[in-house]
């Protein structure tokens, strides 16, 4: 079977008991195949949206999803904002789903 690749991104947010969450959910070119990871930061939560949509999304659609660390890596690498907290909280959400894709391949819980 073909390595998946990462068809789409979005944010979902969410407000359960007030808390403003932001899940991230990646789709792949394999039909049924996703993973979902939480990108929350709840002081501006407002933010990782766009810097999922807007700043990392072009930069992963296409590239398989098997090569976890790498993608966290250059994502990491290719930020002006390194260690700041709203990317890096979009890219945790982008790590967590591409392990919950991972998990869903072997059948297995993340």
């Amino acid at each position: 079977m073909a390595t998946p690749k990462i068809k789409d991104i979005r944010v979902i947010e969410t407000a359960p008991a007030g808390l403003r969450l932001s899940v991230v959910k990646i789709t792949t070119d394999q039909d049924g195949l996703y993973g979902y990871g939480c990108g929350t930061f709840t002081q501006r939560a407002d933010l990782i949206k766009p810097a999922v949509e807007r700043y990392l999304k072009p930069f992963l659609v296409g590239k398989t999803t098997d090569r976890i660390e790498d993608i966290w890596q250059s994502c990491y690498d290719s930020s002006y904002w390194k260690n700041g907290p709203v990317l890096n909280n979009a890219i945790s959400g982008v790590d967590q789903a591409l392990w919950d894709i991972k998990g869903r391949q072997a059948g297995m819980p993340v």
